[in-house]
Parts: structure tokens; sequence; C-alpha cells
């Protein structure tokens, strides 16, 4: 489930005019934005439900300075519990004043295992700063970044202010990611155009299309891509993505969209 909740938060991608995503004049979400999420996971045939994933947006101070609070968390269902329970969540305070991140937290609770990532952003230095906490000890470590390297809940906030329609079918776009102490490098996306999707109420949206080229190393298959729709408009809200994983397929659907900077219009 941790990996389920990374599906959504891989949404991210860096403008190939660099200075629009890292530098955005203007951003589509506001304090109060939430959105839920249902996940299922395809069983040989069928789909089943496996969780659920709640993203917000608040208001918030962080060593002094005015930020946006921006938070994602993943649970298992309940009647999975007993199971394997699942409690994870990502978080990143990011300034109102260069929307850059100033800290991000991760928090991961799966069964047994647990684990702490906690990240100080200086961008004068070019350094992060990570405490990480886990059954075998704690340790701190630090990276380098770049001016436009940003944490994984950053990347899919400030990804979300890219003009679309400045790309043709087929272009390639790319973002540094900073994730598990390392910067991966290009991550890119193809832009596949626009298309009509139907939410789970049978409502209708205009959607952009685009496939993420996975990150190497996690549940995904080598070389495979992620389908992912985001709404049409000026919120760029992410409402449906679908993926093949190692064993089997995820997708995850917008269930509950409220708090956007416009509403959301649906066709039907």
């Amino acid at each position: 489930m941790n990996k389920l909740l990374l599906i959504l938060i891989l949404v991210s991608l860096k403008s190939y005019q660099a200075q629009d995503y890292c530098s955005p004049k203007a951003i589509p979400f506001q304090n109060g934005e939430k959105i839920i999420y249902d996940v299922e996971y395809k069983m040989g045939k069928s789909w089943v439900s496996a969780g659920k994933a709640r993203f917000l947006v608040k208001d918030s101070i962080f060593n002094n300075q005015s930020c946006y609070y921006l938070e994602g968390k993943g649970r298992s269902l309940k009647n999975y519990d007993w199971f394997f329970k699942v409690r994870d969540k990502y978080a990143s305070f990011i300034s109102k004043s260069n929307f850059k991140p100033i800290h991000f937290i991760r928090r991961v609770r799966e069964g047994e295992f647990f684990l702490d990532f906690d990240y100080d952003f200086d961008y004068n230095l070019g350094q992060a700063y990570i405490n990480e906490n886990k059954k075998e000890g704690e340790k701190k470590e630090t990276i380098d970044i770049n001016s436009c390297s940003f944490d994984i809940m950053t990347s899919v906030y400030l990804s979300r202010a890219i003009d679309f329609n400045q790309l043709k079918s087929k272009d390639s776009v790319k973002i540094d990611i900073v994730l598990d102490k390392r910067i991966f490098k290009d991550v890119a996306i193809v832009y596949k155009g626009k298309k009509i999707v139907t939410d789970q109420n049978g409502r209708k949206l205009n959607c952009i299309h685009f496939q993420l080229e996975l990150i190497e190393g996690t549940i995904f298959k080598e070389n495979e891509k992620m389908d992912v729709y985001v709404s049409d408009d000026k919120n760029k809200v992410p409402i449906y993505v679908e993926t093949e994983i190692i064993v089997g397929a995820i997708r995850v659907y917008a269930k509950s969209i409220k708090g956007t900077k416009t509403p959301i219009k649906y066709l039907n």
C-alpha cells in the first residue's frame, strides 16, 4: 500500500520550459482543497477494492514562514487490516513566497514495518538534510540538490501549474525527484492528448492524458508506463490513474473533490 500511495504522488513532471515549473507564477490549488481516491487492485480478471488515499491543502506556518501544507495519506481498507494493516503519510511544507519545499515528511506503517523520513531543504547551499528512522536504528545524511529538484509531494502539486496547452502530442517532459535519499533525474512523461473520462459516479469530464515513466526499483515493471488523466481546467486535478505492476495492475479513481480554486465542470 505504500507503493499504492506513490502511484498518486508520482504524478509529477518538469516542463521543457524549466523556469515555468521551478518558479510558477500562479498555482492551481488553495487552502481547503481535499481529494479522496479509491484504489483498486486487479486480481486475476477481477478488480477489487484495496484501499483509499486522501490529499489535502492547508495554510500553515513552518519555521516562521508562511506555507502551504500538502498532505497525502494512504490506508488499507478495514476489512483487510487483519491481513496487512497499512497507514502511510507523505507531507510537505512549501513556502508561499517561492513555492519551494522547506520540510518534507514520510511516515510508513505497514504491518510490523515502519519507516520515518524527515527532509529539510536549503536551496541556498544546494543541500537536503535527511533524518531516517526505522527498526534498525536512526541515521542522518546530506544529499546535494539543485534549484529544480523537489520532494515527491511538492512535485505533484507544482506540476499542476504547467500549461498543458503548450504541449503537442508525444512531447516528452522531465523532472528531478528527491525520493528515498536519492535524486531520480529526468523522470519523463509523454503527453498523449485529451480525452473524455467517466468517473465513478457516471459523470463525464474533459481530461488531459499523459503517460508517466515509472521509477526503476519500485513494484512496477521495467520500462512500464503509467496512464494518468487530469482535469482539463485551471485545477488540473488527477482524476484517474492506471498502471500494471509486477503482479497484476492497479487503478485509482477520484471519488470526492472539494475546495478547488474553480468548480469542476462536468459534461452531464
